[in-house]
This record gives C-alpha cells, sequence and structure tokens, in this order.
C-alpha cells in the first residue's frame, strides 16, 4: 500500500477558506505578489531636485513628442490587495532570524523582477548576504527557511 506524503492532495480536498494549507509554492508566490504590490504604491518622494524652481516647469501639448517617456499608470491598490500584502508581509514576522528574513526577502524580489520565468540567481545574492561563495549552501538554507515558515504559517492559520 502506497502513502501519499504530500501536502498537495491535503490543499485540493480542503477547499478555499481560513482552514486551508499552504504549500511551499503558494506561500512564495503570495510573498512574490506582495513584494509586487508594494511596488505599486506611491514612493513618497519627490522625484525633482530640490534646488529650482521645477513645480513651475509645464510641458504643454505642442512640446509632446512620440519619443517620450510615458508613466506607467499605477491603479490604487484594493482592499483586498492591501490586507492580502499585509498578511504576507506579516509573515515574515514569523522568521526569528534577521539574515534569514534577507534572504528570503532578496530572493523573492528577485523573483518578482523575473516575470513568468523568474529564478533566482543564488550568486548574485552571495554579495548582499556577505558572503564569497556558497551559493548552493544560500539555495538550500532558502528552501529550509521558507519551509520551516509555511509550517509556521499553517500552524498560525490553524
Amino acid at each position: 500500500m502506497a502513502y501519499d506524503f504530500s501536502n498537495a492532495g491535503r490543499v485540493e480536498s480542503e477547499g478555499s477558506g481560513a482552514g486551508r494549507f499552504l504549500t511551499f509554492e503558494a506561500v512564495e508566490a503570495r510573498l512574490v505578489d506582495a513584494v509586487r504590490l508594494c511596488w505599486r504604491m506611491p514612493g513618497g518622494h519627490w522625484p525633482f531636485a530640490s534646488d529650482g524652481p521645477w513645480h513651475l516647469i509645464q510641458k504643454d501639448w505642442w512640446d509632446w513628442d512620440a519619443r517620450d517617456e510615458k508613466p506607467i499608470p499605477r491603479d490604487p491598490l484594493s482592499r483586498l490587495e492591501m490586507e492580502e500584502r499585509d498578511e504576507a508581509v506579516a509573515w515574515l514576522r514569523l522568521i526569528p532570524d534577521d539574515r534569514d528574513r534577507r534572504l528570503v526577502v532578496l530572493a523573492v524580489t528577485q523573483l518578482a523582477k523575473g516575470g513568468d520565468r523568474a529564478r533566482v540567481s543564488w550568486v548574485k545574492l552571495l554579495r548582499p548576504i556577505g558572503k564569497t561563495h556558497g551559493a548552493d549552501g544560500l539555495r538550500m538554507r532558502y528552501g529550509r527557511v521558507l519551509g520551516a515558515l509555511t509550517v509556521r504559517i499553517n500552524a498560525v492559520r490553524g
């Protein structure tokens, strides 16, 4: 008799709602979505130099050129998106070590930048983490930290 110890079948059978167990991939995807939602928030800083009367400069309709960059439209976040973002960011507090939390944030930020075919370049994370070698070690550490985080999240949601 073969037993299926994977969490995938359990998630399928549990349905949706507060009692649903989250998988490693679901937690990672929610953290990546939270990063993307944070990017959609207004920056809160003045984008121009503060040494001139830049607020007086205006572009009239005849000044526009086809080569001008058009700003990316930013839709405001809905209440549901803000709740999902805040919940995912709060999950990071469940990681007890600051270095592990930093590793998770750097990795999911790389995943958020990558789009659909996103992969983490562990070699590029060595310097921000303060290491010179050991990319495979970072990858394995990330897996352990995110796995433990998934267990903690499911215990809290329980």
